[in-house]
């Protein structure tokens, strides 16, 4: 034992320096020179050629390690390459003294593999290597490229499954600037050569949350199909989407270089859908989603879209195709949302793009989605065709973020619209939206230009368009009433800023052609400007200027109105400047050159205008003062012409100079009113003879209403003839009602005074016009009683009843051969006539007319002059002229298609008595008139004279042959 004892001893200094030896001479030696057999030995492994081009070597401590640098695998033929920067093997010790590798553990670190995609039909197979069984292996920060897909900074640990011998990977690498967890298996292949692969991925720090996994079978050929599902809470760190939580499960194939996820039953923020994903790595990698969903939030969807690329992972080009029943954007609902996304580096292209807005407007959309640089934000331009049958609701809707603003369009205007051209929506300080090159037709009429709108906390609409033709009344509707709107006092539920520049070809107003119309306008938070607003009509321009400040106050303010001759312009000049021009349309101008001009300042409630009217010689001017909010105006009026009768006569009114007079027109006033309501007062009108004064009032409705007061000092009448065939002016009548009270110290016709102390009042209505309370003074006796002409008749009818009393006779009364030429007379008359003209109303004068006469004369008789003998040339004398005075006289006549018949008609004086009897035409200007006397002598005899013919030349027979029976008794 002792021995033994002292042989350990000596022995343990001896394996010391064996150990030793073991330990520093394995670095010292030249593996270099093994570099061939370690080359070979890891190419019988892998099946494929393996060079070492770095240096080889060993260390011990603090375990046997082979550390290999710069390995590469030979291409065999299917474009899968391999490196490695280092490979470290660890290895047993007893086999390494035995010159053997008995390899333990490997660590491949940096290595870069690439594989092409898609994989050639001979090319590597997906399994498990035999000599996995054998060791672990761990990849450090390497890198995997297949077709256009890298994994970068991959660090796993690879390995077998002792029970089931399958192939397991685990660990992380970087996707898209992002760290991933992966787990997956590969299970030993069967006979067919198929293998089942189950996959799991789960997102690391920013993608924390998101994962997917997969479970399928791997061919022979490399072709996989199985089932994919993935999960996260916030979609666009995936996808050009929006931030919400997701759910998804579907088919996987994987083949030819594709991967294809279809069939999917997706969740997207609670909402349920279908779609499909293709991935394709060969070449150009390329991802394409296709989602159809019942109902799509569109508010979230289109700033991911707008952001053109994918937040989170490094972009690849991605198309995504997106269709919805229904899509929710800025609180209206779009339907039948169809739309081809392509995603890139550069922003995101919209291709037909298709969606049929509030009221069943279609809207087409072509167009790049454009990146922004910096901090600007990406903006979209490109083709679009709106097709609306009813705009209005589509206005509605889009202007739905500024309120108010559709109230600012009238409700006839702007129904339907067929519109295409290029749009351009930036979103940079608010959503800017431009639609340039338009063409098409806004509610059946031509139109093309520019269009823009910009939100923001002041919206602002600016608009160039030009028009072959336009209406203007359904634009003009209701435009008084927004007036207050257009001062620059905007209402409190409407900011917005407008530019409009309007021309149009043809513009109608009120049937009247205007051409060309020029507009242009602006409103904003410092007023409206009105820049330019011209039109042409016939021989009649319009032109207009101003601007109205916040504060509602009007500045350079002119419309000028200028004809060469305004008799041509009177159509279109009538619409323009007078209130009631559609009655007055009849009006005869004359052929003078004639300016408006009107200039206006001052705030709204109080706007100061001054109007000038130049109108041949004629000058009328009006300085009122207009409250535009309360829609009233009030100011004087003053109009001035050198000649009165000249002026009639160039209007048409005829023989002015035979019952007006010499003279100038001078007309003063105080004129107010509302809409539909003028007012003058204080008239003070004087032209020729004609001296009056009063008050009128004229209201516009249905129909249009005078009313008001006249008072004249000289009241000249034309005299019209009574054989005149021209008809009658009644159309003025038509659409007009009348009550004025007519006053007048003296009446004049044919600048005569024919009645004093006139009062009546003319009234018309319904075409009917009357004079009521007729009472005047005519030749100092009074007349009285009323008059009708129902002008809308066809033909017109008039009515007249009259009572004279007390009149004195100073002259032949009806210019007969025999007539009452003194005395004082009473009389009524009832009459009643039709025509259109002065002459038919006499040919049908018909009624009835009684008379008394008393201390008058008869003239064309001289019953005195028979003396108390009747000679025969006393009676010669008596019936052939002179005159009689009567003591009383009476008659009675009927009135028949303009011819009086004398029913009764006597006489008394002291030189006989006397009847008349017989017809007078008035229209045939002839007569049949017989007079019976009978002198004062006893036992008178009748005389008589006989009147027939024309009414200024009658033949006279005298008839005495009973005369000479009576101085043959006597």
């Amino acid at each position: 034992m002792r021995m033994l004892r002292s042989f350990a001893l000596a022995l343990l200094p001896l394996l010391a320096a064996m150990l030793l030896a073991a330990w520093l001479v394995p670095p010292m030696l030249d593996w270099n020179r093994y570099r061939d057999v370690i080359a070979d030995l890891v190419s019988d492994k892998l099946g494929r050629a393996v060079q070492i081009d770095g240096p080889i070597s060993l260390s011990l401590l603090p375990q046997p390690m082979l550390t290999a640098g710069r390995i590469s695998v030979a291409d065999a033929q299917d474009g899968v390459s391999l490196t490695v920067a280092e490979l470290r093997l660890r290895v047993a010790l007893g086999p390494l003294l035995t010159r053997q590798v008995d390899a333990q553990e490997l660590v491949l670190r940096g290595l870069d593999l690439r594989i092409p995609w898609p994989l050639a039909r001979t090319g590597v197979q997906i399994r498990a290597p035999d000599w996995l069984a054998l060791l672990s292996a761990r990849i450090e920060d390497g890198r995997m490229a297949v077709g256009g897909l890298t994994l970068a900074g991959i660090n796993a640990t690879l390995g077998t499954v002792p029970e089931t011998g399958s192939f397991a990977l685990a660990g992380t690498a970087g996707l898209g600037g992002q760290s991933w967890h992966m787990a997956a298996r590969l299970s030993r292949a069967g006979a067919d050569g198929a293998a089942g692969v189950d996959l799991a991925l789960d997102g690391q720090g920013r993608m924390l949350g998101l994962g997917a996994s997969f479970s399928g079978l791997i061919a022979a050929d490399g072709q996989l199909v199985g089932r994919i599902s993935g999960r996260g809470p916030d979609l666009s760190r995936l996808l050009p989407a929006p931030a919400v939580a997701f759910r998804a499960d579907g088919r996987l194939n994987l083949s030819a270089g594709l991967v294809l996820a279809d069939g999917m039953d997706l969740d997207i923020a609670g909402s349920p859908a279908r779609g499909a994903v293709s991935l394709r790595l060969g070449g150009e990698p390329r991802l394409d989603l296709s989602l159809t969903a019942s109902r799509l939030d569109l508010d979230a969807w289109l700033p991911a879209l707008l952001r053109g690329g994918v937040a989170e992972l490094a972009p690849i080009p991605t198309g995504i195709d997106l269709s919805a029943e229904a899509a929710a954007l800025a609180g209206g609902t779009l339907r039948g949302l169809r739309g081809r996304f392509e995603v890139d580096a550069a922003g995101v292209f919209l291709r037909e793009g298709r969606m049929i807005l509030p009221g069943d407007a279609t809207l087409s959309l072509d167009g790049r989605f454009l990146r922004g640089t910096n901090d600007q934000l990406p903006r979209f331009a490109g083709p679009f065709r709106l097709d609306a049958p009813a705009l209005r609701p589509a206005m509605a809707w889009i202007a739905g973020s500024i309120p108010g603003v559709l109230g600012l369009v009238p409700p006839g205007v702007l129904r339907t619209a067929k519109l295409e051209g290029d749009v351009s929506a930036n979103p940079q300080g608010g959503l800017r939206l431009e639609l340039s090159q338009l063409a098409g037709q806004v509610d059946g009429l031509d139109v093309s230009g520019k269009l823009v709108m910009v939100q923001g906390a002041r919206p602002s609409l600016q608009a160039r368009l030009s028009l072959p033709r336009l209406d203007l009344d359904p634009w003009l509707a209701g435009a008084t009433s927004d007036l207050a709107l257009w001062s620059g006092r905007a209402r409190a539920d409407v900011a917005l800023d407008v530019a409009l520049d309007v021309q149009v070809g043809e513009a109608v107003l009120h049937g009247q052609i205007w051409h060309p119309l020029v507009l242009d306008i602006a409103s904003d938070a410092t007023g409206v400007r009105l820049r330019r607003l011209e039109a042409s009509a016939t021989a009649l321009r319009v032109a207009a200027r101003g601007s109205v400040g916040p504060d509602g106050r009007l500045a350079d303010g002119r419309l000028e109105l200028q004809s060469p001759s305004v008799d041509v312009a009177m159509p279109s000049l009538l619409p323009l400047v007078l209130p009631f021009a559609p009655r007055l349309g009849s009006v005869r101008l004359p052929k003078w050159p004639g300016l408006l001009v009107v200039q206006a300042a001052g705030p709204m409630d109080a706007l100061a205008l001054r109007a000038v009217l130049d109108f041949g010689d004629l000058h009328a001017e009006t300085q009122p003062v207009l409250d535009v909010p309360g829609q009233r105006f009030n100011g004087l009026f003053s109009m001035r012409h050198p000649g009165a009768q000249r002026l009639l006569d160039a209007l048409g009114v005829v023989d002015a100079p035979s019952w007006l007079g010499d003279g100038s027109l001078s007309l003063l006033t105080t004129i107010s009113g509302t809409p539909g309501r003028v007012s003058v007062d204080n008239l003070d009108v004087a032209a020729g003879s004609l001296r009056a004064s009063g008050a009128l009032l004229l209201e516009r409705g249905a129909v249009a209403r005078l009313s008001g007061r006249i008072v004249a000092e000289n009241l000249p009448l034309p005299s019209p003839s009574m054989r005149s065939r021209a008809p009658l002016a009644l159309a003025g009548l038509a659409g007009w009602q009348a009550s004025v009270k007519v006053e007048a110290a003296q009446v004049l016709a044919g600048l005569s005074p024919v009645l004093a102390q006139l009062a009546t009042e003319v009234t018309l209505n319904d075409g009917v016009l009357s004079l009521d309370g007729l009472s005047a003074r005519l030749a100092g006796g009074a007349l009285a009683g009323t008059m009708r002409l129902q002008s809308q008749a066809d033909p017109p009818q008039f009515a007249a009843e009259l009572a004279l009393t007390g009149a004195t006779i100073a002259a032949p009364l009806f210019l007969l051969p025999i007539d009452l030429a003194g005395g004082v007379l009473d009389a009524t008359a009832s009459l009643t006539a039709s025509g259109h003209a002065p002459a038919a109303l006499l040919s049908t004068l018909s009624g009835r007319l009684r008379m008394s006469v008393h201390d008058g004369i008869l003239s064309g008789i001289d019953l005195a002059a028979a003396g108390p003998q009747l000679q025969a040339a006393d009676l010669q004398r008596a019936l052939t002229g002179g005159s009689t005075a009567i003591e009383q006289m009476s008659a009675t006549a009927t009135l028949q298609n303009g011819a009086a018949t004398i029913d009764s008609a006597s006489f008394a004086s002291s030189a006989g008595v006397g009847t008349l009897a017989g017809l007078l035409d008035l229209a045939g200007r002839s007569l049949e008139l017989r007079a019976a006397m009978s002198p004062a002598v006893e036992q008178p005899p009748e005389i008589a004279v006989r009147l027939s013919g024309a009414w200024s030349a009658p033949r006279r027979a005298l008839e005495t042959a009973q005369t000479q029976l009576w101085r043959a008794t006597h």
